[in-house]
């Protein structure tokens, strides 16, 4: 995609899962992954135009970011990270990670990735801020990845003043249900609030019960309405747990489409990934 490349866009949410020879999955996992490498994500990268990149660290491995600290580490200017952390994560293991490009802690609450996790909510939440007291010193976001009946879980989770908190996938919203609209409010409505961010990536997932990603178009847009200073957008390559896949060049197009211009897509690919991860302001070489 020409706009990618003219950008020097950002990849703010892809995964690696493998090689399994070298990164073994977790036995704790409730889906079973493709084997998905780094050296494939970059093909896509490169086919793209996309220089930069977030990985995110996928549940199928556990707590063990060894796949995408690896990956991070072969273009470690253009490459950031947010992982899963396990409880007792001491603060030499924080700042190590730190020092290898990691810049978040994700929350993986989606009810059917929880497995054999009993915890209630508000046991979830306690969890959670007792993690982001941990990792504030190390200037960390925390991510949520949630289901959209649970938006309320976003708007109660206790992170210290100044800590943004991002939102994944538009939480996932089934365009297709009719709580949709109310559902797209309540995540504005969140984003009244400056320590908000939302990823708008995830099209597929939004549209995964209609026939066109057109369906995402209209809450991204109302996304990019209400804080284009906030949002940001991944391929969520490789796409996993979809019974519909959509090519990455389709969802590259949807962003554009959504965006409608260069003053949103500059803001969603490149201002705002470089503040949040902490990006050198000029372009470095590609990935």
């Amino acid at each position: 995609m020409d706009f990618l490349k003219e950008f020097g866009a950002c990849d703010c949410h892809s995964h690696v899962f493998g090689p399994f020879s070298r990164f073994m999955l977790s036995d704790q996992r409730t889906f079973d992954p493709p084997e998905s490498p780094i050296s494939a994500l970059e093909e896509v990268w490169s086919s793209l135009g996309i220089e930069r990149a977030v990985l995110v660290q996928g549940s199928a491995h556990g707590n063990d970011p060894s796949a995408l600290l690896d990956a991070i580490a072969r273009s470690p200017a253009n490459r950031r990270g947010v992982v899963l952390l396990g409880p007792g994560t001491s603060e030499r293991q924080l700042a190590g990670l730190r020092a290898q490009g990691v810049r978040g802690v994700r929350f993986n609450w989606i009810r059917h990735l929880l497995g054999r996790d009993t915890q209630t909510p508000e046991q979830r939440l306690a969890a959670a801020a007792r993690l982001a007291e941990e990792i504030a010193p190390f200037k960390w976001h925390v991510e949520i990845h949630l289901d959209a009946d649970d938006l309320d879980m976003a708007e109660r989770i206790p992170v210290p003043a100044g800590m943004p908190v991002v939102i994944d996938h538009m939480a996932r919203i089934d365009m297709s249900k009719d709580a949709a609209p109310a559902q797209i409010k309540k995540l504005l409505r969140l984003l009244e609030s400056e320590r908000f961010w939302v990823k708008v990536s995830g099209a597929d997932r939004l549209a995964l019960n209609s026939e066109s990603l057109s369906v995402a178009i209209q809450p991204m847009r109302e996304l990019f309405s209400h804080a284009a200073d906030r949002c940001i957008w991944g391929l969520d390559w490789p796409h996993v747990n979809l019974s519909r896949k959509r090519s990455d060049m389709e969802l590259a197009e949807n962003l554009r489409n959504a965006a409608g211009g260069d003053d949103v897509l500059k803001l969603v690919l490149v201002k705002n990934p470089a503040k949040l991860y902490g990006f050198d302001e000029e372009r470095t070489s590609a990935n």
